[in-house]
């Protein structure tokens, strides 16, 4: 594990990716009638601090990029070297791509480990035996 730059961690990517997918889940609702104006109004305010939270981490990453390039040469930093240099041909600009890549591949693990434990815990519980409910004489007795 290395220490992360702010707003480009696996919590926030994760809260970027869920705002961003917001309206098109919405749109469900809507064609159920279930949506509202509330909702809607929401979604609006999530998806601003999402498009916030990506401009905020594009103004730092062009503002250390004129930083590093006036001081010395860019070159990659951090324990993400290898993720970088993979990357280099596609992102040779940017010193957040490495870091953001490395939360992206972290929070595919999570969520993948997530998803067997789910599907793992389902099926235990189909294979048990549901309990018999209680008589109602035996339930006040309890109480």
């Amino acid at each position: 594990m290395f220490a992360g730059i702010p707003g480009i961690g696996v919590g926030t990517l994760f809260y970027v990716l869920t705002a961003l997918w917001m309206p098109f889940r919405e749109i469900g609702f809507v064609l159920r009638g279930q949506s509202s104006w509330r909702r809607w109004a929401l979604i609006g305010m999530e998806l601003c601090f999402a498009i916030g939270i990506m401009a905020s981490i594009a103004i730092a990453d062009r503002l250390l990029m004129w930083w590093l390039t006036e001081s010395s040469t860019p070159s990659s930093v951090g324990p993400a070297r290898w993720i970088h240099q993979q990357m280099g041909g596609y992102a040779a600009g940017s010193y957040f791509a490495a870091p953001i890549f490395a939360s992206l591949l972290l929070l595919a693990g999570v969520l993948l480990a997530v998803e067997i434990a789910r599907l793992l815990i389902g099926r235990r519980r189909a294979e048990r035996p549901v309990p018999e409910p209680a008589p109602a004489a035996a339930q006040r007795d309890a109480a």
